[in-house]
């Protein structure tokens, strides 16, 4: 199921998506925008809470300077999850939620909710991260 997506021609520069049999939330990078091309798949273990809870808080950030794209879960990451995303991927069209991009068109569709969703201009720095999501004010892009 795919919170989030970013497409390209053929398939999506990045998705979000959970994945109930490993009970993990993974951050899906393909090496190039073409169909069937190698994925990278990171992701952070956590369990889910079975729709009783108060949800995950969810952060994708791509970092330019480095090429490099990282998942937070809840405020937090580990080394397992960033990934590569070469400076040549563009993406062709606008952010998605709550699909991905397929071989057949737009599926994964997400069997769940999403409650607000924020976008930022410039890449945050890691103890940004914990306070989104909580009314903590709008984190510093300095």
């Amino acid at each position: 199921m795919t919170v989030l997506s970013l497409p390209g021609q053929h398939t999506d520069a990045f998705k979000v998506r959970y994945e109930p049999t490993a009970h993990s939330w993974q951050l899906v990078v393909p090496e190039r925008d073409e169909a069937g091309a190698p994925e990278r798949v990171v992701s952070q273990i956590v369990p889910a809470d079975g729709g009783e809870g108060q949800g995950h808080r969810l952060a994708v950030v791509y970092d330019d300077g480095s090429d490099t794209i990282k998942l937070y879960v809840d405020g937090y990451t580990n080394a397992g999850a960033t990934a590569d995303l070469p400076r040549t991927w563009r993406a062709t069209g606008p952010l998605q939620i709550g699909r991905g991009l397929t071989a057949e068109g737009p599926g994964e569709y997400l069997r769940g909710d999403v409650d607000e969703v924020q976008a930022y201009a410039g890449a945050l720095r890691d103890r940004d991260i914990p306070a989104l999501g909580h009314g903590g004010g709008e984190p510093c892009l300095c």
